[in-house]
């Protein structure tokens, strides 16, 4: 038998940013067992209970027992004063990924500018490398046409100004290719391209999250809208029993992860109270989507 330490536990379970319950939840434990613990009411551990705890924590079972140190503890970051908000969809996604990968959302959110920098840095050589191919390609073309001078001479200039707006795009950071006019070069049918879809940012996702199978789905992004996207659907049915549209009620953002209560938190666990608190909160926000249109088509019939 082994005795952990309740101090030591204590500071481990918040530097995860667990409550009793998530912690418990995670270690396959009672809710009690933990509060025992944490009070030092339950003198003994079982050496098992110890290792499952230690694995949660990512610690070893020598440092909830004492006898090795602790590590460090990242300070709280601090608090920023900027008002940027997230949409409900991004704050249910951040709250389905840190479940799924044992992280803090603030990590989450802490990493987001450097894993930003890495997919437009990397969709930006991609376009170098297609570019490089390009000029490579016209250089063929006008020696292979050099070699049959009785036909009309070659006029890459199209070419040319194509690949010379693309490289000044590349060259400008430019990653959804907003600064080529496009309108320069339709020199055939029109085609209307999407926004969210077409642009070189976009695609360069679309392949991206292809690979990383059904954990994530990517729809679009432009310069001018949000990000579309979906991720941990798995986690999401797993949070309401496998009820597909409960599930999509999170996806979606219709149920806000951040206002469910703590006694539902975490994906396992109560499922049929979760289950029922979700609906709740969706048709809340349905009803009061339906007051808002009626109150809008009254404002339109006595404006008209």
């Amino acid at each position: 038998m082994t005795k952990i330490v309740p101090e030591v536990l204590r500071k481990l379970r918040e530097a995860k940013a667990l409550s009793q319950a998530e912690l418990a939840e995670r270690a396959k434990f009672d809710t009690q067992t933990i509060s025992r613990l944490e009070r030092g009411t339950q003198k003994t551990t079982r050496p098992g209970t110890t290792g499952k705890l230690a694995r949660v924590l990512n610690v070893e079972p020598a440092v909830l027992t004492g006898d090795s140190p602790m590590p460090d503890i990242a300070p709280t970051p601090q608090m920023s004063s900027s008002n940027i908000r997230l949409s409900i969809e991004t704050e249910n996604a951040l709250y389905l990924v840190a479940t799924r990968y044992m992280v803090h959302r603030w990590q989450i959110m802490e990493l987001a500018p450097l894993l930003f920098c890495w997919a437009a840095e990397m969709s930006l050589r991609e376009r170098r490398e297609r570019l490089r191919k390009l000029e490579e390609a016209c250089e063929t073309a006008r020696a292979l046409e050099k070699e049959m001078p009785h036909l009309p001479a070659p006029n890459f200039t199209y070419s040319e100004e194509k690949i010379a707006a693309e490289s000044s795009s590349i060259g400008s950071h430019d990653i959804f290719g907003t600064c080529i006019d496009q309108d320069q070069f339709l020199d055939g049918p029109y085609y209307p391209q999407s926004d969210d879809t077409d642009n070189p940012f976009a695609r360069f996702l679309e392949k991206l999250i292809d690979g990383v199978g059904d954990v994530a789905r990517f729809e679009g992004f432009s310069p001018i809208d949000f990000p579309v996207y979906e991720v941990c659907r798995q986690e999401a049915l797993q949070m309401v029993g496998g009820d597909e549209t409960l599930a999509e009620r999170i996806l979606t953002g219709i149920a806000a992860l951040s206002e469910m209560p703590k006694e539902f938190q975490g994906i396992f666990g109560k499922t049929e109270g979760r289950a029922v608190w979700v609906r709740a909160q969706a048709d809340e926000f349905i009803k009061r989507q339906t007051e808002a249109a009626k109150r809008r088509d009254k404002t339109t019939e006595a404006l008209a």
